[in-house]
């Protein structure tokens, strides 16, 4: 038996067809016979539109379905168009038939018969509003994104190409790096970079290294398009697409340049206030060290004199004697000077022989400078004075003379000290008369960079530690404060010379007489013998003390404190005590504080401050307390107890009392 597939209850070819088309319920298919007439309408023309066939089918095809706008006349113009082209397809916005709209995708083909006779067109819509949607998002958000790095103005960002070339870009890019919008699309990475890496292959090795690792961040020197150097903080990092494809790189760069400069200033201000602090403290501690020294150098020179006072003449241990006290005095003069520059004073301006300056100050240099140094120093017969501040210019000669000591080699070499009178004429004013003070060295010398920036604070080529970088600078200010000039010259393994040139005093250097060394006196007794406290924590210099008084004819009463000595003073025993001597830096009570309290119950009390201390207060201007500067001998101690004698007398005389101090304190606590 043969079992027919085709017979009476086969469908016909159409009727398939039809019934295909009717099944089709995501897409609207439509019929239009060619003048635009609806006469097939499916179910998914029904579900998309909201009609119904029977509402639809032989109706105009525009009043139903209208495409893109649906403005008059555009179905036949689209008629014509498919005749013409044979299709046409849109995308636009659809009305259903309750109102509400989709955004449709529509196509056009025309049906042609077996003869080529166009007998219709065929209408085919897609609901495609999510599709939409999500690509207007998309590009909404690819917008708001551009607009973002578009934004970004303080960082460069960019895209590159495999192939290291930028392939996107936004505006801080052209701002920073000077490109314009035209001229930077398929610039190379390297172009941004120096001359000298670029041929070192530096933008090649970071692009390898983010392609390795994935990302990179680094600082590095980048170029402008005019050439200016920038430092720049950059981040690169590989880009893949969603396939995991490496696609290319994306930068980002941010000028720090200004950043690094201000952490410069603000590591080179914490620098100079770290060396500030440091020399401070060291100020401070030389002049602790240099009062202990006063304090030895007082027992030293006192005992040295007591016991050459003893001997005759013409004993043979004199000569002995005379070079340990001219040893001492030396000594002290040192410290002396050591103690000048820690001090904290105004400057007082007055007529300076040059050459007495430095050749008081030499001895200091020369232990300064070490033995493998010499100092050459070399002055003209007739050098006219000077009018500043000795102390100050003493601070600068020797911060020159150790700045010249430092740039000598190992082996050594010579510092020339020399000066003359200058003239210099202006071309619109008088001339004026200078000392041309130089200071010159056989060293290494500077360069030009380096000679630039020597007068600049804290700047320094030496060692960390080695240096604060203040020396030429504070010479530089002195200059300015006397109005005077600094002129630096220098060559590298030519030496170095600094000039000096400071304003001349008035009158020649003749009429400065050269002062006459004080021939050793004998101190001279006071009119009658006094009784004197003496006060000091030290037990050496105490007993020193007293022994000096002892030598003038006085009594000497001792005390190793200062509550200690209040307590003698108000013993009051029938023996006056005439006179204070008493050292300044002691535990719990001071000097000064002794001699104010000891003022006080008793006005008339003399009292004679005797301190070697750099910071000394300036209490004596309130009360009248006499200061004898350790060390001190036998002569000085003697003068200074006369002073101190008379200035109380006068006092007393003035103020309409009598008697001693004591009596009149008892008198007036009784």
């Amino acid at each position: 038996m043969r079992l027919d597939l085709v017979g009476p209850q086969t469908p016909a070819p159409d009727d398939r067809y039809r019934m295909l088309v009717e099944a089709v319920t995501d897409y609207a298919i439509v019929l239009v016979d060619p003048d635009g007439t609806i006469f097939s309408w499916n179910r998914g023309a029904e579900r998309l539109k909201g009609y119904m066939a029977d509402e639809v089918v032989g109706k105009n095809f525009a009043r139903v379905f209208s495409i893109g706008q649906g403005e008059p006349g555009a179905l036949g113009s689209i008629i014509a168009r498919v005749r013409r082209e044979g299709r046409f397809e849109t995308e636009g916005w659809c009305g259903r038939k309750d109102g509400t709209r989709f955004w449709a995708h529509v196509l056009m083909q025309a049906i042609t018969s077996p003869e080529g006779e166009i007998t219709g067109f065929a209408v085919v819509c897609r609901d495609r509003t999510k599709r939409y949607r999500a690509e207007n998002a998309h590009r909404r958000n690819e917008e708001q994104f551009r607009l973002l790095v578009d934004g970004v103005r303080d960082y460069a960002i960019c895209m590159l190409d495999i192939g290291g070339r930028v392939s996107s870009w936004n505006t801080g890019l052209e701002r920073m790096l000077g490109y314009d919008s035209d001229d930077v699309m398929g610039v190379p990475f390297a172009c941004f970079f120096p001359e000298d890496e670029r041929a070192k292959g530096v933008a090649e090795a970071a692009l390898a290294t983010a392609a390795r690792e994935g990302r990179l961040k680094h600082e590095g020197w980048r170029v402008r398009k005019q050439g200016e150097r920038f430092l720049v903080n950059e981040a690169i990092d590989t880009v893949f697409n969603e396939h995991g494809d490496h696609v290319g790189y994306a930068v980002i760069m941010r000028d720090i340049t200004e950043q690094k400069t201000a952490e410069k200033a603000l590591d080179a201000a914490r620098e100079a206030l770290f060396q500030s602090q440091k020399t401070e403290a060291i100020g401070q501690l030389t002049g602790g060290i240099a009062h202990d020294f006063n304090n030895l150098l007082s027992a030293i020179l006192g005992n040295l004199e007591l016991g050459r006072r003893r001997l005759p003449p013409d004993a043979p241990a004199v000569r002995f004697l005379d070079n340990a006290l001219l040893g001492a005095q030396r000594g002290a003069t040192l410290v002396a000077r050591m103690m000048r520059f820690t001090r904290h004073e105004l400057p007082e301006p007055q007529s300076v022989a040059v050459p007495d300056l430095v050749e008081g100050l030499r001895e200091l240099l020369a232990r300064a400078v070490g033995p493998t140094v010499a100092i050459d120093v070399s002055f003209p017969r007739h050098l006219s004075p000077i009018h500043v501040d000795p102390n100050q210019l003493e601070l600068v000669l020797l911060n020159l003379v150790v700045n010249s000591r430092d740039a000598m080699p190992e082996t050594g070499g010579t510092i020339r000290i020399t000066a003359r009178n200058r003239r210099f004429v202006s071309d619109s004013g008088p001339s004026h008369r200078y000392v041309q003070l130089s200071v010159s060295d056989d060293g290494k010398g500077m360069d030009a960079e380096t000679l630039a920036n020597a007068c600049e604070a804290f700047f320094t080529t030496k060692e960390r530690g080695k240096g604060t970088g203040l020396g030429l600078s504070m010479a530089q200010n002195f200059m300015a404060s006397v109005d005077g000039h600094l002129h630096l010259t220098s060559k590298p393994g030519k030496g170095t010379t600094v000039e000096l040139w400071l304003p001349a005093a008035g009158g020649a250097a003749d009429d400065l007489a050269p002062e006459k060394p004080v021939e050793e006196q004998s101190a001279s007794d006071a009119e009658r013998s006094l009784r004197i406290l003496v006060v000091d924590d030290d037990a050496l210099v105490l007993m020193n003390t007293v022994a000096m008084v002892e030598e003038l004819g006085h009594e000497a009463l001792m005390a190793s404190s200062g509550a200690e000595a209040l307590s003698t003073l108000r013993a009051g025993d029938e023996q006056d005590i005439d006179l204070v001597v008493t050292d300044h830096a002691m535990p719990k009570m001071t000097g000064i504080e002794l001699g104010r309290t000891a003022m006080e119950e008793w006005p008339d009390m003399p009292v004679v401050l005797a301190t070697g201390y750099a910071d000394l207060p300036q209490a004596e201007d309130d009360i009248p307390i006499a200061v004898l500067q350790k060390p001190f001998g036998v002569r000085a101690l003697g003068e200074t107890i006369e002073t101190a004698i008379a200035e109380a007398t006068a006092r007393k005389v003035a103020a309409g009392r009598s008697g001693s101090g004591v009596d009149a304190g008892a008198r007036s606590r009784a």
